[in-house]
């Protein structure tokens, strides 16, 4: 008798093969059977009539890596079959430590409230590096299975004792060097490079390209958020430039779509044999970011405030010229204003209106008018951005994008904070996966291809073995997906109010063996791995 035994499901196996009717047999966390029929019982029993079975999806790029340590249930992941995923990303890292410094590190770049780095310096597990970080995440319990990057930002940081618009001394590299080897040596993946973000912004090519370097001698994989900065075209070709300098196998990430020529970039390094993935965001509504949170991003984008701290950017906002530096620095709220709302708000009359529309009231400048917002007495939200963002076009990819084989998705799902879901959220990319799939369907692409794509080009990308493809002997990571109930809200139906919406259209989950969602309930068998590359 089998563990579980998967029946009569559309077997779509991760390789871009045609689906097959089948079943699937589990033994421990493998799959130990794969066949058109399978005459032996399971202890549990699944008829997955009508439905398709693959391998659990891949997100390359979250930003999960801490979350576990307060809830590691994951169940936005789950609900759209997503069994692995990639943390660690845009520079951002849980290494080298002490853990005290990487939650310094996450609250100066606004990735942490004051009130989660207060408490969190007093509950988080202490580590130093990737083995004891991997050692409390396994300890503590997760859902999914992690595979993790180093943030170069955060080492850099660490390294050189703050953000320094500068390149590091000879004696910062070789410090740089020896944890990039120690972690490697460890388990860890690879590196991600923040180019928007300080300090990672401070690097030039040949800075990222000696990073590169060393991350390719292990086969890891070096990933980036480009240096937007200079235009996305341009961005993307200096990334490219370092995987042909470095022969570092690179992820270009969350690139945007209202680029086709970035995606022809990346396609055309892949054909010269750049081993290169891109990943990109679906669709995304603003961020959803309260007033003490904006003011963190304020301080962590400013090369003048950075280091000035919340008071310090309080304390900008009541002054012409400390609102002239904001206003230089503060690209997140840049521009048009009559797609930057308020919501959430203290103040009835000011609901979902835009900051051009109050402006407009006060007979004030728009800029001056959100830049009072934020400095007044009173909570509320800034929508940045409202239902659609103008960088991710709501009728979705252009046909070269589409016919791009090696762009997948990538959700970027924000960190936030697990206990005060209004702190911080973004409401399109937790249904990131179901909102690819469908765009992809329309446009005539097989879900096989849709479904190789986020599986084992991306394991294959990473060196992820034994995932990605149902396969006998594979580890059990499966998902059962109701295609046609496969979804999530659009743009016009999703609810700000509603910041922890799933998705829908998976009512069985199976990770390393466990059925963690299993007749649309939740099991909490965590059951996932914090994996090495070792």
């Amino acid at each position: 008798m089998y563990d579980v035994v998967i029946r009569n499901g559309l077997i779509v196996d991760g390789t871009g093969k045609k689906p097959y009717k089948g079943d699937i047999a589990i033994e421990g966390d493998r799959i130990e059977k794969i066949s058109n029929s399978i005459d032996e019982k399971g202890v549990r029993e699944i008829d997955a009539t009508g439905r398709m079975v693959i391998p659990g999806l891949i997100d390359p790029h979250v930003h999960e890596e801490w979350i576990c340590l307060i809830d590691g249930t994951y169940e936005y992941c789950l609900r759209q079959g997503v069994t692995t995923v990639v943390n660690g990303n845009c520079g951002h890292s849980i290494v080298p430590g002490p853990t005290e410094k990487i939650i310094d590190y996450y609250w100066g770049n606004g990735l942490m409230s004051t009130k989660q780095r207060d408490e969190y310096k007093k509950s988080f597990p202490k580590w130093n590096d990737f083995k004891g970080y991997a050692e409390a995440v396994q300890e503590k319990g997760s859902t999914l299975n992690f595979v993790t990057l180093m943030g170069h930002g955060t080492i850099r940081w660490a390294v050189m004792d703050g953000a320094h618009n500068r390149p590091p001394s000879e004696d910062e590299k070789k410090e740089i060097e020896s944890i990039l080897r120690h972690n490697m040596e460890q388990g860890a993946w690879g590196i991600s490079f923040g180019l928007d973000y300080v300090p990672s912004r401070y690097a030039d090519i040949d800075e990222l390209t000696d990073v590169a370097k060393i991350i390719e001698e292990y086969d890891g994989v070096a990933a980036a958020h480009l240096r937007h900065m200079i235009g996305i075209k341009e961005a993307t070709e200096e990334f490219i430039e370092v995987g042909k300098r470095s022969g570092v196998k690179i992820q270009v990430s969350h690139l945007k779509s209202t680029c086709p020529e970035a995606f022809d970039v990346a396609l055309n390094a892949a054909k010269d044999g750049l081993r290169v993935l891109v990943d990109t965001i679906p669709l995304s509504t603003g961020h959803c970011t309260s007033k003490s949170r904006l003011i963190q991003f304020v301080m962590a984008i400013s090369d003048d405030l950075f280091s000035k701290g919340e008071e310090g950017v309080k304390a900008a906002l009541k002054t012409k010229e400390g609102r002239e530096t904001i206003k230089k620095d503060a690209y997140i709220f840049a521009g048009d204003k009559s797609d930057k709302f308020i919501i959430n708000s203290d103040i009835p009359e000011l609901e979902y209106r835009s900051i051009q529309d109050i402006a407009d009231e006060r007979n004030q400048d728009p800029d001056e008018c959100i830049l009072d917002l934020l400095a007044d007495d009173n909570n509320y939200t800034f929508w940045l951005g409202g239902r659609i963002r103008p960088d991710f076009p709501k009728n979705g990819h252009v046909q070269s994008i589409i016919d791009n084989p090696y762009v997948c998705v990538g959700t970027d799902e924000i960190l936030g904070d697990p206990e005060d879901p209004f702190d911080w959220y973004e409401l399109l990319r937790r249904g990131g996966f179901p909102i690819f799939a469908n765009m992809y369907l329309e446009k005539g692409v097989p879900y096989e291809e849709i479904v190789r794509r986020n599986t084992s080009m991306v394991a294959k990308h990473f060196g992820i073995e034994k995932r990605g493809e149902l396969k006998e002997g594979y580890f059990a990571d499966i998902s059962i997906i109701d295609l046609e109930n496969y979804n999530f809200p659009s743009p016009d139906e999703v609810d700000y109010k509603k910041p922890l919406t799933v998705a829908t259209g998976v009512d069985y989950v199976i990770v390393n063996g466990q059925l963690t969602i299993y007749e649309g309930n939740l099991t909490n068998t965590f059951s996932g791995r914090v994996l090495k590359k070792i």
